[in-house]
């Protein structure tokens, strides 16, 4: 392993984190998902600079077409609006099981998107509409936590330009982080600020609660 593969970032790197659990077995309805996704939206509506929403989906039995559209699909959606932009927002999906995969999946595919998750095991997951070669990139990017683009080329047996490319199409939309010349996944974001106790990091009486179906 290279030296750079996996070093934690530093508390300055950190972006702004909010961690909604979403405690509500039965997420249906657009109505409801409108409720969940303003709640998050509030968490950063008077911040600058990165943040990262992590959803967690693990008390969730049920959720339907439109409340995953609401919720996962237009925070996706609205994270990669303008790539541009120094308000540079991320969303991570925490806990999903076998039974969010359609209706997630079917969401965020309608509309061209992806999300970075994780499984209830912790094993990373890619939802949505990506490139096969983007997606083994990404991948393997989670498998270092963080890594500069040529050395994860090296692993990949691509060369450095394509690999590059495929790393900043993934940053484009918002599917990793860049810290200067490294990319690091959503996931060692979240780990690293989970270790580090991050001040910027939301709790408690933050997160947003859901309407009732």
């Amino acid at each position: 392993m290279s030296d750079s593969a996996g070093q934690p970032a530093s508390r300055s790197e950190l972006p702004a984190i909010a961690v909604a659990s979403l405690y509500q077995e039965y997420l249906v309805t657009r109505q409801t998902g409108r409720a969940v996704r303003d709640g998050i939206e509030r968490l950063f509506a008077d911040r600058c600079g990165e943040a990262l929403a992590v959803i967690d989906f693990r008390d969730v039995a049920v959720i339907d077409f439109s409340c995953a559209d609401e919720v996962v699909a237009k925070l996706v959606m609205a994270s990669g609006a303008d790539p541009d932009s120094s308000d540079t927002r991320f969303v991570l999906v925490r806990g999903v099981r076998d039974h969010h995969l359609d209706p997630v999946e079917g969401a965020l595919r309608r509309r061209g998107l992806a999300v970075a998750a994780e499984r209830a095991s912790g094993e990373p997951l890619l939802i949505g509409d990506v490139d096969p070669d983007a997606g083994e990139a990404w991948r393997m990017l989670c498998a270092c936590g963080r890594i500069r683009s040529h050395e994860l080329a090296l692993r990949l047996g691509l060369e450095p330009g394509p690999c590059d490319r495929l790393l900043s199409d993934l940053y484009r939309r918002r599917l990793v982080r860049r810290c200067g010349d490294e990319f690091e996944s959503l996931s060692f974001t979240a780990a690293a600020a989970a270790e580090m106790h991050a001040p910027e990091e939301l709790r408690g009486d933050d997160r947003p609660t859901p309407l009732d179906g």
